[in-house]
């Protein structure tokens, strides 16, 4: 078993990555979880589908109660959390509860934002079971859910006692979320690690038969770069904002698209943007975008986005939660290197998208 720790906001947990579920309880146990202590687990009815088993070993080790929602983004709403406060309440959850978020990014960063705010703030666990929720968003403190169609509008910082990532999880995924979660993993190397760049290049056959130390390793490097920039920055206001690279044309698309394209790809397309923008704004090499474009060519990863309202996605950019008065995005010098809070016109973003996920190959 491999453990990261990650350590934020005056404070410190670890990332567990194992190939089971088997040392669980032993983790548990190091994280002072006692099986007198009353586990709520959130999950969806479709990771519940898959992990029935697998959750009536907890159940059986530990006093627990489940309660199941609807999958999808769509349910990434305050109806959800407010049934989710209910259900606590219904069965008596007081601030001694645990929530246990057992699923993908969604669920756990709803599970995240009612363990910050029921009964001012009670412990939870997150145990994600995608491979973007492993290398991305189960760590790092961004807790919250989407409101009026604005993605992750509402939200809050707050930090998991332990994330347990275990490969298994990613043995029963279809293959368009491991494509999804490539897009983040694609963002780590490019912003901050080449040679994870330079070993996706080249084991990336490896990585889509689902070799164990291959994926160890990948999900391992991005915690570890995500715990050293959110523990400089847990509260987004400087250099974590590298982690956004992508994310504002990413967001818009994942909105325009009402999320029939994944995080993960629609990330992917807005770094295809992004460096675009590098290009004109910091020079980027122009040999580095076709070389960067072969390795999303072997990772599955899209490379075109047809946009049906120009004028609506244009909007959602504009108003993307990170950008106040001006539009700013991060850009790259060269691969491992970003700069952030880069201003860039209308004109400058037309004319990247055009050149970029506009423009049909």
């Amino acid at each position: 078993m491999k453990e990261v720790t990650v350590n934020s906001n005056n404070d410190s947990y670890r990332v567990y990555i194992d190939i089971t579920l088997d040392k669980l309880p032993a983790v548990m146990e190091e994280n002072k979880i006692k099986k007198s202590d009353r586990l709520f687990i959130i999950t969806d009815t479709t990771v519940y589908g898959i992990y029935k088993d697998k959750l009536s070993r907890i159940k059986h080790l530990y006093n627990c109660k489940v309660f199941t929602t609807e999958p999808g983004e769509d349910h990434k709403t305050i109806d959800t959390v407010k049934s989710i406060y209910s259900f606590l309440i219904e069965e008596g959850a007081d601030r001694n509860g645990i929530l246990v978020a057992f699923g993908g990014g969604i669920i756990g960063d709803i599970v995240g934002f009612c363990a910050a705010t029921y009964m001012r703030g009670i412990r939870f666990i997150n145990i994600p079971t995608t491979l973007i929720s492993q290398v991305d968003s189960s760590l790092g403190g961004k807790t919250g859910f989407n409101y009026n169609g604005l993605k992750n509008m509402i939200g809050a910082f707050y930090n998991p006692v332990f994330v347990f990532s275990s490969i298994m999880f990613l043995k029963t995924l279809p293959e368009e979320h491991i494509i999804s979660g490539m897009g983040e993993i694609l963002k780590y190397s490019l912003i901050k690690d080449k040679s994870l760049f330079n070993f996706l290049d080249i084991h990336y056959k490896e990585i889509y038969e689902l070799e164990n130390d291959k994926l160890a390793y990948i999900i391992r490097e991005c915690v570890k770069i995500k715990s050293d920039v959110t523990g400089e920055d847990f509260k987004d206001t400087g250099v974590r904002n590298i982690l956004n690279f992508g994310h504002t044309v990413g967001h818009a698309i994942e909105t325009c698209s009402n999320y029939s394209i994944s995080h993960g790809k629609s990330v992917a397309l807005g770094m295809l943007t992004a460096l675009k923008l590098s290009e004109k704004k910091l020079n980027l090499n122009e040999n580095s975008y076709t070389m960067i474009k072969n390795v999303y060519k072997k990772l599955k990863l899209p490379t075109y986005y047809n946009v049906d309202n120009s004028s609506l996605f244009l909007y959602a950019i504009k108003h993307d939660k990170k950008n106040t008065g001006t539009m700013r995005f991060v850009l790259l010098n060269e691969i491992g290197k970003c700069t952030i809070k880069v201003e860039v016109t209308e004109s400058e973003l037309k004319d990247a998208l055009n050149n970029s996920i506009f423009k049909e190959e």
